[in-house]
């Protein structure tokens, strides 16, 4: 194997650090748990990782499938950090796989594929990007769920439950309050979410002091 120049395996580690850091800024904006730095850092270090392992080693040790394979185990468990469970949400899978994609995309870079390595760097971007606010257009029409919920305004019921909704990837249709003695009964539309996570979501909000009832009709938004 030809050993490139020092200035050519350097543009490599800059190619792998600023795909990174393309897909961290995205992450960072979105206030994920791995940002700008943790995506940067990760490419950086895989393409180090495969540049030394496949031009600093001499002889029959030289193998830089080996070296990429350890990459792509040690990024596991950097990828299980980035993962939150709370209650029975997991959050922070995708950063953990634009994780993932960091490490290819600094093993691709770091072995010469700059095109290769660009492209899919853009790919990974477009699905970050518009794939998950496509997600509730693209389902079924019986993901489309209506309920109604009965609570005395004042305790930000209302806030709570549109971020337990959006945290499990609902996307809110159409929402319509009504004032009855005092009390609030709002009926919502949600979109993207199966019967057991919306379930989840409302059982959470159900034992909040200030709801007063939840209706739960399944399939009533069809």
């Amino acid at each position: 194997m030809d050993t490139p120049s020092s200035l050519e395996l350097i543009g490599r580690l800059g190619l792998a650090l600023a795909l990174g850091a393309v897909l961290g800024l995205e992450r960072e904006t979105r206030h994920k748990t791995a940002g700008l730095r943790t995506h940067s850092l990760v490419a950086l270090g895989a393409a180090l990782f495969t540049v030394a392992g496949a031009y600093g080693v001499i002889g029959d040790q030289n193998d830089p499938s080996r070296v990429a394979a350890q990459v792509v185990t040690g990024i596991g468990f950097i990828g299980a950090g980035a993962m939150i469970r709370s209650g029975f949400t997991v959050t922070g899978i995708t950063t953990a796989a634009t994780l993932w994609m960091a490490a290819a995309f600094g093993v691709a870079a770091a072995m010469g594929l700059y095109l290769v390595a660009t492209v899919a760097g853009a790919m990974t971007l477009v699905v970050v990007v518009t794939f998950g606010p496509l997600k509730p257009y693209v389902l079924f029409r019986r993901s489309r769920r209506r309920f109604e919920i009965h609570y005395r305004p004042g305790s930000g019921t209302l806030d709570a439950l549109f971020g337990g909704l959006e945290s499990v990837g609902g996307r809110i249709m159409a929402v319509a309050t009504a004032e009855r003695n005092g009390d609030r009964q709002t009926t919502i539309d949600v979109r993207g979410l199966d019967e057991v996570e919306l379930a989840k979501v409302l059982a959470a909000i159900a034992d909040r002091e200030e709801v007063v009832s939840i209706d739960h009709a399944p399939g009533s938004g069809d």
